[in-house]
């Protein structure tokens, strides 16, 4: 599986758990035995001008683009623009 390929299966993965899904930004990836690790942030509507930043771990089997872990962590409160 190519790189491309993960963050493809990352972004489905994400907006498949959580509705209101308004961006996915990836600071981070890399290999990792036989895993790709892709770090970090989603951003959700909360309100009308309101929205939430959270930050992401997640890893995705090399072999089989089977999602194997997902840690969301809670990040900073940010107003929409």
């Amino acid at each position: 599986m190519k790189s491309e390929e993960a963050e493809a299966r990352a972004r489905e993965f994400i907006k498949q758990r959580h509705s209101r899904v308004k961006r996915v930004f990836f600071r981070t990836m890399y290999r990792e035995e036989g895993c790709w690790v892709l770090h970090g942030e989603v951003e959700f509507k909360r309100a009308y001008f309101f929205a939430t930043v959270r930050s992401f771990k997640l890893q995705i089997n090399t072999e089989t683009g089977e999602v194997i872990s997902y840690e969301v962590h809670p990040s900073r409160p940010k107003k929409a623009e």
